[in-house]
């Protein structure tokens, strides 16, 4: 958890460029100082652009489509990954999914309409609060899906995949559609493709850009623009981490 801190403070925008920037001011008087202010400044300058946002995101994205009916034989389930939590939430019980998650789950009753088949909701949570899937099965139930299975114990894209995979196999599914993002996907595959699940990719909610052409408003820093490279930086940080501590399977 230490490691996943400093990472979050130090390496992800826009905490990292922002701390760079300040560590230069306070280093001013000397060259150093200069050299991490500007590259401070010009980091989160560049991750509030959309351009950039969205070259972070292509390569996570890259060979990832929305899966077709056809894809789906021999799919026993539909397995779709909690996003976090939304707290406050005072117009339901106080608390529900996340913005992410909500994406997640009305893929995933878009295709449980379309297949009839059942849902198997991943995501836990701390001691003191109902875990993600508790929520997850509620606004499903909403989305009118009556087959949800539900993993609560998962903290992690990695433990809902072991955590799933236990669970499938426990209930004789051999083979199912993965819903999550799409820029989650790479990470989501390794994970579950280490867990030993039979899969088919079924991502949703891709960030592509309206416009390709330039424009000055293509150079305004823009807070969406800013919360895209931070999901995208957060990714590839996650894989190269998940590689690196899971490596052994």
């Amino acid at each position: 958890m230490g490691l996943r801190i400093l990472a979050d403070w130090f390496l992800l925008p826009p905490s990292g460029p922002l701390l760079l920037a300040v560590m230069g001011l306070l280093l001013i008087r000397f060259r150093l100082g200069k050299v991490f202010l500007v590259t401070g400044l010009g980091l989160l300058y560049a991750f509030s652009l959309p351009i950039v946002g969205f070259a972070l995101m292509a390569p996570l994205q890259q060979g990832y489509e929305p899966a077709q009916i056809d894809d789906l034989d021999g799919v026993g389930a539909i397995v779709v990954l909690g996003g976090g939590y939304r707290s406050g939430a005072t117009e339901y019980s106080g608390e529900t999914v996340s913005d992410l998650s909500l994406v997640r789950l009305r893929y995933a009753a878009h295709l449980h309409r379309q297949t009839r088949l059942p849902v198997l909701a991943t995501g836990g949570g701390p001691e003191d609060r109902l875990p993600e899937a508790y929520w997850m099965a509620e606004v499903l139930e909403e989305y009118g899906v009556v087959q949800v299975m539900r993993e609560a114990e998962a903290r992690d894209t990695w433990e809902n995949a072991v955590k799933s995979a236990r669970m499938l196999e426990a209930n004789g599914i051999g083979r199912v559609a993965l819903v999550t993002h799409a820029f989650h996907m790479p990470r989501a595959q390794w994970s579950f493709e280490k867990a030993g699940v039979d899969f088919v990719p079924a991502p949703t909610g891709a960030y592509v850009p309206h416009d390709t052409g330039f424009s000055l408003e293509s150079l305004r820093p823009q807070a969406g623009a800013l919360y895209m490279s931070w999901l995208a930086v957060h990714e590839h940080l996650g894989i190269l981490w998940y590689r690196w501590r899971h490596r052994a399977g």
